[in-house]
């Protein structure tokens, strides 16, 4: 497990309204006493000048911290394995109004972000872990195809000289399928039908260590762009609402997977050989924890709120379990549809980071 899942700490910078307020909390690297914008360790102060407590995680990241500078550090090495065949995780995770959407998402992105040689500006630093991946994802796959297909000019060429020359030769494609699910109370809903019937009902199966989502909508995708503008329309369905905490506060856990199939055709003397490589990325935006004496939360919100909780719980039981090094001991993935779904990211063959 300490190799699979690691855990990054962002330290979320001052709001307008919190402008003026002292930080309690500096980032710094365990080798070194002084404080860093990227280290391995957080300190708490206290007041009244006490010793403050000090936690070690795999990567701490401080409130002056970019996205790009997040995005390098943690995601770029998903999906690096990820297009090798590995499948890969992140988790936001937090309280509520911590920047869990900011971080996956970011604010609304601009469709030149996506455009090729395209001229930087201020917007494009503020787009989150997911847009960026896309973007990266789909250019390494062309960059793929483009350096092992067989080039365009054998087409000119006789059969006979086309034949030695694509004799050994490779030729590479690729496809890529969006999947988005939101996880209400204990209902699941596709917020990527395009049904205007009642939504039909989804049936969690165990795969293999995996979980797969049996009846959810699977749309193929050709660009980053594409598939950005297919996310945010299902963003516009999930739950959303005001706490006295955050004005849009999430009220549901969302799990965007994007699935990728790489087909590698070789010619040989012996015939052809195909080999398909299948993996998956999946970027999950948990609703934030939250207490209701501060969240201010009545009636629907009130009942969201203590929803939000319990997957949470199940979902700490579930890493507790895993991390105490006993395999004996038992792991409840099925005490909530949450785990279940991220029993590939938590327990199964996935890398995962918890951010």
């Amino acid at each position: 497990m300490a190799t699979n899942i690691q855990v990054a700490v962002r330290v979320r910078p001052f709001l307008p309204f919190e402008a003026g307020s002292k930080s309690c909390i500096d980032v710094f690297e365990s080798s070194s006493p002084g404080p860093s914008k990227i280290g391995n360790a957080v300190k708490i102060s206290q007041a009244n000048n006490k010793e403050g407590h000090t936690f070690t995680f795999d990567k701490c990241f401080g409130g002056g911290v970019t996205q790009v500078e997040l995005y390098e550090s943690v995601v770029v090495p998903l999906l690096r394995s990820c297009l090798e065949g590995y499948n890969a995780t992140t988790l936001a995770y937090g309280q509520t109004g911590a920047g869990k959407t900011y971080t996956t998402l970011g604010p609304a992105t601009s469709p030149d972000f996506f455009t090729p040689n395209q001229k930087h500006t201020p917007e494009h630093d503020a787009v989150g872990i997911l847009p960026r991946a896309l973007r990266d994802l789909f250019h390494d796959l062309e960059q793929k195809r483009n350096s092992i297909s067989v080039p365009n000019e054998a087409i000119n060429m006789s059969k006979s000289q086309a034949s030695k020359q694509s004799s050994g030769a490779n030729q590479f494609d690729y496809s890529v399928k969006l999947q988005f699910l939101e996880l209400y109370g204990e209902d699941i809903r596709d917020l990527l039908t395009t049904s205007s019937s009642t939504q039909q009902k989804i049936v969690i199966r165990d795969s293999a260590g995996d979980a797969e989502a049996i009846g959810a909508t699977e749309v193929p995708v050709k660009s980053a762009q594409e598939a950005m503008i297919c996310l945010t329309r299902g963003m516009l369905r999930r739950v959303t609402g005001a706490t006295a905490m955050n004005a849009e506060s999430s009220r549901s856990h969302a799990i965007m997977c994007v699935m990728i199939e790489q087909i590698t055709k070789s010619d040989g003397e012996e015939g052809e050989a195909v080999v398909v490589q299948k993996s998956k990325f999946n970027f999950v935006d948990l609703a934030g924890c939250e207490r209701a004496k501060r969240t201010n939360a009545k009636g629907q919100r009130l009942k969201e709120g203590i929803n939000i909780n319990k997957g949470l719980l199940v979902l700490g039981n579930v890493i507790s379990a895993l991390g105490s090094g006993d395999k004996g001991k038992f792991v409840p993935f099925r005490d909530s549809k949450l785990t279940r779904l991220l029993r590939g990211s938590l327990g199964g063959n996935h890398k995962t980071r918890k951010i």
